[in-house]
């Protein structure tokens, strides 16, 4: 290969592989050592037809764009897939509550400090406590208490008991909507991609930098991503 067949089949490939324009090939020319060369000169290199090397790396490069489209369209499959799985499980639901205990007859009547419930927000609102939990506190005022009626447990230093008790399931649904978007929004992106490189036809159709289609056939195999 003589020398200026090595600079058109450089230029080639600079502006189909990575989209150079006539200056900034004219500028990675110099930059690299292999001359300074006029833009003319260069346009010339551009409407020649690209060499069996060219076209075999534009080749490359579709195939590793399929090759990326299809793995991205299997991973969005499989996460809608594990989604919806996802979306038949039950999950407990628990709150916090007060730990209470009915007076039996023996105990007989008794008074002691009296309690209210406790609003999220308020200064006595524990840390730990969620929105659902039922939080009292005792206060200074006493309560008498009779046979039959529930009330709530001290512990040692006269705080209220509290243990965890079961309400009910609910099942567990991620953002469908948000996640069909998501994908809706990726797989665009990735066709907007195959579209650019010429994925998606039959043949590579290339162009100088006159414009004018420099026709190269290429037979490969039409991919057509999964709706």
């Amino acid at each position: 290969m003589s020398k200026r067949e090595q600079r058109v089949t450089r230029a080639l490939k600079w502006h189909y592989l990575d989209n150079d324009d006539v200056e900034a090939i004219q500028r990675r020319f110099e930059e690299t050592g292999h001359g300074s060369f006029a833009k003319s000169t260069i346009r010339k290199y551009l409407n020649e037809e690209p060499s069996d090397e060219v076209i075999r790396m534009i080749e490359e490069e579709h195939a590793n764009a399929r090759l990326q489209i299809a793995e991205r369209e299997e991973r969005m499959w499989q996460r809608a897939r594990e989604a919806e799985d996802e979306a038949t499980e039950d999950v407990p639901i628990k709150r916090v509550v007060p730990q209470t205990k009915y007076c039996s007859g023996d105990q007989g009547v008794f008074r002691m400090p009296a309690w209210e419930f406790v609003d999220p927000g308020d200064d006595d609102w524990p840390e730990w406590a969620e929105e659902g939990d039922v939080i009292i506190r005792f206060i200074a005022a006493e309560r008498t208490v009779e046979p039959g009626d529930e009330y709530p447990l001290q512990a040692f230093d006269g705080s209220p008991k509290f243990t965890t008790e079961f309400v009910g399931l609910k099942r567990d649904e991620p953002d469908f909507d948000g996640e069909r978007a998501a994908r809706m929004e990726q797989s665009q992106h990735l066709q907007a991609k195959g579209n650019a490189l010429g994925v998606y036809k039959d043949r590579v159709e290339l162009s100088g930098s006159d414009g004018k289609p420099i026709e190269v056939t290429v037979s490969r195999e039409r991919y057509e991503p999964d709706e």
